[in-house]
């Protein structure tokens, strides 16, 4: 064997080798790639059936958010009401302060009027009796 044939023979194994070494990592690859097709498959069979879950959840919420407006529209009247007779409660709340206040401004009068009264009558009796002392001696 010539060092040309050695030399021919070295190349064509190295040749062997690397086709050899280039199917292998061609299978590994295509096996990486299927795995990846199945599981993009499987991906998108699941994101198909939470959209579709979604959907029916969005529709619950919007049936269930018009059901509430249509509930909150119909307890609207009662809050007012609530808070009408709220008002009407401090009013007459209010009201009564007044005629308390009233009333014992009108007693505190009388009392002093009645002291004022009871006074002058006390000074005319003393007066009285004065000038019938006078009289008699």
């Amino acid at each position: 064997m010539t060092v040309g044939q050695l030399a021919g023979l070295i190349a064509a194994l190295a040749f062997v080798v690397l086709v050899i070494f280039i199917a292998w990592f061609l299978v590994k690859v295509a096996g990486a790639i299927r795995d990846a097709i199945t599981s993009v498959e499987q991906l998108t069979k699941d994101v198909d059936t939470l959209s579709g879950e979604l959907n029916e959840i969005l529709k619950n919420s919007n049936s269930l958010l018009e059901d509430i407006n249509k509930k909150a529209v119909q307890v609207d009247p009662a809050v007012q009401a609530i808070a009408d007779l709220g008002q009407s409660v401090s009013d007459v709340n209010q009201a009564s302060r007044s005629l308390v206040e009233n009333l014992a401004s009108r007693r505190e009068k009388r009392r002093n009027s009645f002291m004022k009264s009871a006074a002058q009558a006390a000074a005319m009796g003393v007066v009285s009796r004065v000038f019938k002392r006078k009289k008699n001696q």
